[in-house]
């Protein structure tokens, strides 16, 4: 049996739809102008909290989640429809990451996902690109020219489940974990007297004088667990959550101080906040002869510590109710609470804000890189690399378009700057050109305007 609480998905927002050149024409109207609608934006990606997961295991079947693609726009300022969008289904407590690269220890930070219904954009989707329409000006009354859709963002995703638990049960292997879980609530943890017996976390609900607390029944820790030794590694992120902790001590253990410590030291090494977050220690075991032997001296170890310890027997339910009312008295104290009502329905519409991409990223950041064996200059941008990718090149406008954002954006002062010769490859994105000055332009599209150079697509 495998706990299925993390997964790699790959994830691509739709591309957006491409801008349309055309014109009206019609009867009686003789200058009609530019009539080009915009391309529809791609799809976007959501993610949903599902209250009914408790796992990741639907992303052993489907890794790959993709966007629908805008449709072009068209004629008599028709706009392109949208992409379809994708929503992707997460149990609560899941954390988003971007995937690792290289040698990275952990991949950027996206989202977290804690309440039922709980609903978030991961990638919007990609602009869709402008028709000629959308380019008339007092000074150009008939452009010819359209952008392409900008392409949708892919990224592959680190899923990451934790438990969404107001109370943690942590201890050593074998210690009465399961077997508390299985008084306290309705929850049938698998329960055995050898180690190991619970090889996935469990949840199990308790109802307090009509207040609910969702506990985590987290499986056994060993020494050296925060490095991936037994099944500490894997389970020790669903504490991470709680905010109070039940400490479980095997009263028949040969050491039962020294495991306390091995699991607080194990939990400080994993993460810090654990170590500092309010425990109940819990003696359990003691309707065992061992156990009451062993209750005096651990007591008093934990006193010195400013801890005072509860004796309990799971299996003959002593002390149980104990344990409980001072879980909920901490909670009390504790604000910002994680954990959810599991019998509260999640009706309601939930607002879901998109990010706008109109904008985009400005074209004046950027940096240059060269090549001096062989001349070439890459220009390394976001927002250049968005506005060369929705440039489309088959008509001449878009060229001198492209022309001018170069020198607003003071990429061509650069270029001098660092000393560019004519005819050096100067790259942006996935374009390549030979740089020129700005008179051999004006001699270049002179020739395209006469039908000398160019294609033939482009307007004379």
């Amino acid at each position: 049996m495998r706990c299925f609480d993390t997964a790699k998905v790959y994830v691509k927002a739709g591309d957006g739809g491409n801008g349309c050149v055309a014109f009206r024409r019609e009867k009686f109207v003789a200058y009609g102008g530019p009539s080009g609608g915009n391309g529809g934006r791609g799809g976007h990606v959501f993610v949903e909290v599902d209250q009914g997961m408790n796992s990741l295991q639907p992303f052993r079947k489907q890794i790959h989640f993709r966007a629908g693609r805008g449709g072009h726009g068209e004629g008599s300022k028709c706009e392109g429809p949208k992409g379809d969008d994708i929503t992707i289904k997460v149990p609560p407590g899941t954390v988003i990451k971007r995937a690792r690269e290289g040698g990275e220890e952990e991949g950027e930070w996206l989202m977290e996902l804690v309440k039922p219904g709980e609903k978030q954009v991961l990638i919007p989707g990609g602009r869709g690109g402008r028709g000629n329409t959308s380019f008339k000006s007092s000074q150009n009354k008939a452009p010819v020219i359209a952008e392409n859709g900008e392409e949708g963002r892919e990224m592959w995703v680190e899923l990451e489940l934790k438990l969404v638990a107001d109370v943690g049960i942590v201890g050593v292997p074998n210690a009465g974990k399961s077997t508390l879980l299985s008084v306290i609530s309705a929850a049938r943890p698998k329960i055995a007297n050898y180690p190991f017996t619970t090889l996935v976390p469990n949840l199990g609900v308790v109802e307090i004088d009509y207040e609910t607390i969702v506990f985590a029944d987290v499986p056994g820790l060993l020494e050296g667990a925060h490095t991936g030794h037994g099944l500490g590694q894997e389970f020790l992120r669903h504490c991470e959550r709680s905010r109070v902790l039940v400490h479980m001590i095997d009263g028949t253990s040969p050491q039962p101080v020294h495991d306390f410590e091995a699991i607080c030291n194990e939990m400080a090494l994993f993460n810090p906040t654990l170590a500092q977050k309010p425990q109940i220690v819990a003696f359990n075991k003691m309707d065992l002869p061992e156990a009451q032997e062993a209750w005096p001296a651990f007591q008093a170890a934990m006193l010195e510590r400013g801890i005072e310890p509860v004796a309990i027997s799971a299996v003959a339910q002593e002390n149980v109710t104990t344990i409980l009312r001072q879980t909920q008295a901490l909670l009390k104290e504790i604000a910002n609470p994680y954990a959810f009502d599991p019998f509260e329905r999640q009706e309601r519409k939930v607002k879901v804000t998109v990010p706008s991409n109109d904008t985009g990223p400005p074209i004046d950041v950027f940096s240059i890189e060269q090549d001096p064996h062989t001349r070439t200059w890459t220009v390394i941008g976001e927002g250049l690399e968005r506005f060369t990718q929705m440039t489309n090149w088959e008509y001449y406008e878009a060229i001198k378009r492209f022309q001018k954002v170069l020198d607003a954006s003071g990429v061509n002062q650069e270029l001098r700057r660092r000393g560019v010769r004519e005819g050096d490859t100067v790259e942006l994105g996935e374009m390549e050109f030979s740089w020129m000055d700005k008179e051999d332009w004006n001699t270049f599209g002179d020739g395209w305007t006469r039908g000398t150079r160019g294609s033939k697509h482009w307007p004379h």
